[in-house]
């Protein structure tokens, strides 16, 4: 099997012919100016990028701390002497840096989290060139994310379809939950996870050093978080993709300022954060839904929100309750337990590191519309917000079918059931919808022509019409699906095929990219594969990739 490490092709779908988007997230890719009001810059301007980079480097950081922190951190998860020369870069007070973030995720989760990091390394060389300004690219591991459930899940091709891999080495407490997730230690459960892995991935030359990789990073007495990025850095290797956990107690005290802002002067974050999130509403929708509060606290083996009720504190669930003064003490004293939410996580990120740029999936520009306001309160430039690349992948098997069936990539975005009885009839000789509605509207000129006879006889029998009509028309209806049944078994040969392509496509109706995991594509068709198509993306188109893989 050939390697394809070799460029492969790429072809743009407007994101307007794809039903899986935001009508908010087609507007930012296409019509911008729809929502410029809600963001600080224009993504696709180089004027705005270029601002955006300035601002980024000039603004004063403590860069000793991070790039001690970092350097620390990039030992602990491989040798990538790509990567050790970026955080050095960090210490010139001209260096900015292009920045991403995931959930630390089984196996690194979806494909997505891989195009983050790949739109990452890809935007911060090109803001490099454009400004002259060291531009480093930051991955922020999102290991202090409580959603287990979320995070202990990978999704390999089977031989029925998509196949959930989940991890199950942790029992869910019944109250609470158990904490942060990327500090979490694999047990012996993972094995057998990863020995399915491998089968599924077994049809391939490939998947012997895709599995050796999983199986160095994913070993027993791993968490969560270096598992995660031991892996991730292993499929992109070389990339100068600098790795970032903001867990470190180093960290948050440089955070400290802003974490105390959110405890002492929360009203004038969340009200204008109200206000815009009902303006986004009235047009389009919210993403996020705001808490008088942005930190949580880890409590009793649980990652718990903080509630603020009457100028007090509580720790959600629990009697623990602060005031304002007390719940500061705390923050000094035990900093380590606190993590930012969904709101100040991007600010701390952006405290912490000079953040031209934020590569962002649909989802997170759709919450990013409702920030604004939050980086005003924060007095920190809001950075650019920049889709990462979205592509499906169309390997030569689904190629045929789609050119077998005269169809494209956007028309498997439907049930393959549906979409197969469609491609069936379309194909018959007799426009076969069109002769049962033919047929449908001759009995019931016939019946009504009946109902004139019945009703000069006996009135009283027009309802006996109405019944003998539906009974027709049910059995019109059995008489068709009898039919389309037999179409479908004349062509089950085709019936594999389109749900086979169905499957790759859109898996279980989702885009590709949002369920399959990387390890699939990586070991289909090469370990250059990843690498090759992280060349290929661009980075600045507002279209959707669509990447063909020859034979």
């Amino acid at each position: 099997m050939k390697d394809h490490g070799d460029r492969p092709a790429t072809a743009f779908i407007p994101f307007d012919r794809l039903r899986s988007f935001s009508r908010l997230y087609r507007d930012y890719m296409a019509r911008f100016e729809r929502l410029s009001g809600f963001y600080a810059r224009d993504w696709r301007s180089p004027v705005d990028r270029q601002t955006a980079v300035a601002q980024a480097a000039a603004r004063p950081r403590d860069r000793e701390t991070l790039v001690t922190v970092l350097r620390e951190q990039q030992v602990l998860w491989g040798a990538d002497p790509a990567a050790d020369a970026q955080v050095e870069r960090l210490l010139d007070p001209r260096s900015a840096v292009v920045v991403t973030g995931q959930q630390v995720g089984l196996f690194t989760g979806p494909l997505y989290t891989v195009l983050k990091a790949m739109t990452t390394v890809r935007l911060a060389r090109r803001l490099e060139e454009e400004t002259g300004h060291p531009v480093v690219p930051v991955f922020w591991l999102g290991s202090e994310d409580h959603d287990f459930h979320e995070m202990s899940v990978a999704t390999l091709p089977g031989p029925a379809g998509p196949e959930d891999l989940v991890y199950r080495g942790h029992t869910m407490p019944s109250a609470g939950n158990l904490g942060s997730v990327g500090a979490l230690v694999f047990t012996d459960a993972v094995l057998p996870l990863i020995d399915r892995a491998s089968a599924c991935l077994a049809a391939t030359e490939f998947s012997r050093p895709v599995m050796d990789a999983v199986r160095a990073a994913y070993a027993p007495g791993t968490s969560f978080r270096d598992a995660f990025a031991r892996l991730l850095r292993a499929l992109l290797p070389g990339s100068g993709l600098v790795l970032m956990s903001a867990d470190d107690e180093r960290l948050k005290r440089l955070a400290l300022p802003l974490w105390k802002k959110d405890v002492t002067d929360p009203e004038a974050l969340h009200g204008p954060l109200a206000e815009v999130t009902a303006r986004l509403e009235a047009d389009w929708h919210a993403q996020v839904r705001t808490a008088p509060t942005d930190l949580f606290i880890e409590y009793g083996g649980s990652r718990l929100p903080i509630d603020r009720e009457d100028g007090a504190f509580r720790i959600r669930g629990t009697d623990a309750v602060y005031d304002a003064a007390g719940l500061c003490r705390l923050l000094d004293e035990e900093t380590g337990r606190f993590t930012p939410n969904v709101v100040l996580r991007p600010l701390t990120q952006d405290w912490l590191l000079p953040t031209a740029a934020y590569v962002a999936g649909p989802g997170e520009i759709a919450y990013f519309a409702q920030f604004g306001p939050a980086y005003a309160w924060a007095g920190l430039p809001m950075p650019v917000i920049h889709p990462r690349a979205t592509v499906t992948i169309i390997e030569p098997r689904v190629q045929r079918v789609l050119e077998r069936v005269g169809l494209s990539m956007t028309d498997f975005d439907e049930n393959p059931d549906t979409l197969f009885t469609r491609i069936v009839v379309a194909a018959l000789d007799v426009d076969l919808e069109a002769r049962f509605a033919e047929a449908r509207s001759d009995m019931g000129r016939t019946v009504d022509t009946l109902r004139t006879v019945v009703q000069a006889i006996d009135p009283g029998m027009d309802s006996t019409v109405d019944v003998t009509r539906g009974a027709m028309d049910r059995e019109l209806d059995r008489m068709r699906e009898r039919v389309l049944r037999g179409l479908r078994r004349r062509e089950s040969e085709l019936r594999s095929q389109v749900t086979y392509a169905s499957q790759s496509l859109f898996p279980g109706l989702s885009p590709q990219e949002r369920i399959l995991s990387p390890l699939w594509f990586a070991a289909r068709f090469g370990p250059g594969f990843l690498p090759a198509l992280m060349e290929r993306i661009d980075v600045f188109a507002d279209a959707h990739h669509v990447v063909d893989i020859d034979d």
